[in-house]
């Protein structure tokens, strides 16, 4: 800043193009050359004794003053009229013996373009000088050269400028230097490394990820400087002034390019900033991972972590490599997408040397899935814990139905968990005439079939069924042990619907599976359908039943096409909200495709809604739910669609990667 200030402060000291005086503006300026002055001579005419007349040549002008040349003298037009610098008429006197007419001007000036034209500047920009030759027009010269002394180009190794002659850049070899002295870029070439420093330098830089913006901090080298006129200087790049500087090997970390901190050949390091890695997050575009309240998308720099602290800031994670202790990851990320990459677990990355403590090295050893709770997100009264998988990393799933030695439960999806694991849900069914059809009956081999078949051996028996294998696993993953009963968090609502709605479990808490099987097992199917009426019963049951410890969760299944007005859902779901919470709504269709088009639509509305809805600040992003719509093509995949809702979470897995 201060250099360019400078060079703006220099004039440009070029003739005015209206007089002889100098121009006033800056060395740089663009447009034609001023004096900011009236143009005209301050002088009395020198032939006038009597009368005071001003003189009439512009100011600055060589020779006499005079009010009107031809009142005093020749008056003719000069030989060299239109040469750079002429005066225009004769100053002679009146019928002078010569035949040449001669102005006052001392010097006619050639006026051809200056010969510095096209050369090539240091910024890769080519330059052409806009001024015309100053040399006499009676002397013989092949180079053109105007009254600029100075090169116009900027410093090759600054902001200065140039301080050589003005045609200097007419030689293609030639360097554009400012005279000063300037610091050596380049780094160190000495054998073995500089003197390490790994504390925190006041030098900020900052991030720019592809979610938000923050500083880190980050370190620099080099110290030589290179002397006046010169592009470099003698001898090899040091680090330091001493004049024996100590150096370490030569190895560097993969991730952060920290130097090794012993002699050549032996491996140890203070780690720093990741500079040579590019977040790889898992999951579709978009994705972010949270580390310390700030987010990262796939491909982001990895400059803002330390190697030192990352895998704590990760908590349970992964990495990439190859060889044992690794899960094949089947979809393509970012950075090298076109690169298989697997998840490896923490010790098989730091298999060298760890830079972490043992404890910190037996918890990255386990499983990173989470329990789905809302009692582990952040409370009012402080900051939640999330409770994790207790069994390795990359294990295989256990059977849901293992009995569970102590406190806790298995999660659908086969992860061991020391605490409850709690659901809200509340369930419309469809029972009109065309769930009776049997072209889709309870699970085959399933606990409780055969009671379910004496009852209803059709479509609505195969929701039974499905119904039935849900509460089972969720009863299955509170009940510690063998004991048959658990303290269960859950809270199940049923609406058995057809032209009319009848509420059958309201907020139930208490009853195991056999008992809310028998409570829904003398329903039958019959009747037409009403959606509208559905949800208006479902809306009312919500509101009776609302508790600000749980999030809402509805499952509407139907079988056939029934007509429904927005106004409905939207009501529906916009009463959530009110209430504290947004409603997470799925729609499952147990029939044809093409008879889907409403529940498509209700949960098209109440995705809308629920994304729009304000975040609770106190509920994790992993514990949203968003709606969603299912097509259950037979009674095996609905089943599935109902033990789906039990999964675990899973945090983003990312990695940083070279």
């Amino acid at each position: 800043m201060v250099i360019e200030m400078k060079t703006n402060a220099q004039l440009c000291r070029a003739q005015c193009a209206q007089c002889h005086l100098f121009c006033v503006r800056s060395r740089l300026h663009e447009g034609e050359h001023s004096c900011k002055t009236s143009h005209k001579c301050a002088h009395q005419c020198g032939f006038c004794e009597d009368d005071f007349k001003p003189c009439g040549t512009p100011a600055g002008h060589p020779g006499n003053h005079i009010c009107v040349v031809n009142a005093h003298l020749c008056g003719e037009p000069c030989q060299l009229f239109g040469k750079r610098g002429c005066l225009e008429e004769c100053t002679k006197v009146t019928g002078h013996a010569e035949d040449e007419h001669v102005c006052s001007a001392p010097v006619h000036m050639c006026g051809e373009p200056c010969s510095l034209i096209g050369i090539v500047l240091p910024g890769g920009k080519t330059y052409s000088c806009p001024e015309g030759c100053d040399i006499s027009s009676d002397q013989d010269h092949k180079i053109h050269s105007c009254y600029t002394r100075l090169c116009p180009a900027t410093c090759e190794l600054c902001k200065r400028l140039c301080n050589q002659s003005h045609l200097h850049g007419l030689d293609p070899h030639t360097h554009h230097l400012c005279g000063e002295e300037h610091t050596c870029p380049a780094l160190c070439s000495d054998l073995g490394i500089c003197q390490i420093d790994t504390a925190p330098q006041s030098i900020q830089a900052t991030f720019t990820g592809r979610l938000e913006t923050f500083q880190y901090t980050k370190r620099l080298q080099c110290v030589k400087t290179i002397p006046q006129g010169r592009t470099s200087h003698r001898g090899a790049h040091a680090h330091s002034t001493e004049k024996q500087a100590f150096h370490y090997c030569r190895a560097r970390c993969d991730n952060c390019g920290y130097f090794c901190t012993l002699p050549l050949q032996d491996h140890e390091t203070s780690h720093g900033s990741m500079t040579q890695t590019r977040w790889a997050v898992d999951g579709p575009d978009g994705t972010s991972l949270e580390l310390g309240g700030r987010h990262f998308s796939s491909n982001d720099e990895g400059a803002p972590m330390m190697c030192n602290l990352v895998c704590s800031s990760l908590d349970r994670h992964d990495g990439r490599c190859d060889g044992a202790d690794i899960q094949h990851l089947g979809t393509r990320i970012v950075p090298h997408p076109d690169k298989p990459k697997d998840f490896i677990t923490h010790g098989l990355h730091w298999r060298r040397s760890d830079p972490y403590t043992r404890d910190e090295q037996t918890n990255f050893a386990k499983c990173d899935s989470m329990c789905s709770g809302p009692e582990h997100s952040a409370a009012p009264a402080g900051s939640g814990q999330p409770s994790y998988c207790t069994l390795p990393i990359f294990h295989p799933p256990m059977d849901p139905n293992s009995p569970v030695n102590g406190f806790g439960y298995i999660s659908n999806d086969g992860h061991r968990f020391e605490c409850n694991n709690p659901v809200v849900m509340r369930q419309a069914f469809h029972v009109s005439g065309s769930m009776s059809f049997n072209d889709r009956r309870p699970l085959s081999n399933a606990p409780a079939t055969n009671q379910i078949q004496r009852y209803s051996n059709n479509r609505l028996g195969a929701v039974y069924s499905a119904l039935y294998s849900f509460w089972s696993a969720r009863h299955a993953a509170v009940t510690p042990g063998q004991q048959t009963s658990g303290a269960r968090r859950d809270a199940y609502s049923v609406i058995l619907f057809n032209e009319a709605a009848s509420r059958v479990l309201i907020n139930d808490f208490t009853s195991s599976p056999d008992q809310l099987l028998h409570d829904v097992l003398i329903n039958r199917a019959n009747g037409g359908t009403n959606y509208s009426e559905a949800l208006r019963v479902g809306q009312g049951v919500m509101a009776q039943s609302w508790s600000t410890e749980r999030a809402p969760v509805m499952i509407f299944l139907s079988d056939g096409e029934c007509s429904v007005h927005d106004e409905s859902i939207q009501d529906l779901c916009r009463s959530a909200i009110q209430l504290g919470k947004p409603l997470s709504f799925h729609a499952v269709s147990f029939g044809p495709d093409a008879s889907s088009t409403s529940l498509r639509r209700m949960a098209q509305l109440a995705l809308e809604i629920q994304n729009n809805a304000p975040r609770d600040r106190l509920t994790p992003a992993t514990a949203h739910v968003p709606s969603s719509f299912t097509v259950a093509l037979d009674t095996v995949r609905l089943a599935e669609t109902f033990l789906g809702i039990a999964e675990s979470l899973r945090k983003p897995r990312g990695s940083l990667m070279r």
